[in-house]
């Protein structure tokens, strides 16, 4: 072999090396990127995920505060309707 045909297979394989070196770095940049972006999608998820944790736990308060005033004015139509029944039954 002469020196033309190593040089040139020399330059070849330099290329190569270069070709996969940069297929590499753009590779890596772009998982760099969708990393970076699923990280900042899970920590905006979080954020929700707590945020609706804390409506529920506000949403069971009231729905237990209405349950009790419901339960209240069952007891009070109850009231109401034995006294009319025994008004009812006094004048009947």
């Amino acid at each position: 072999m002469d020196i033309l045909t190593i040089g040139s297979l020399i330059v070849s394989a330099l290329v190569l090396c270069w070709t996969v070196y940069r297929d590499f770095t753009s590779d890596s940049d772009e998982l760099d990127a969708r990393i970076s972006t699923v990280e900042t999608k899970v920590a905006l998820m979080d954020q929700s995920l707590t945020s609706l944790e804390q409506e529920q736990d506000q949403m069971k308060k009231t729905l237990k505060n209405l349950e009790d005033s419901v339960h209240m004015l069952d007891i009070k139509i109850e009231r109401v309707i034995t006294m009319l029944e025994t008004l009812k039954n006094k004048r009947g």
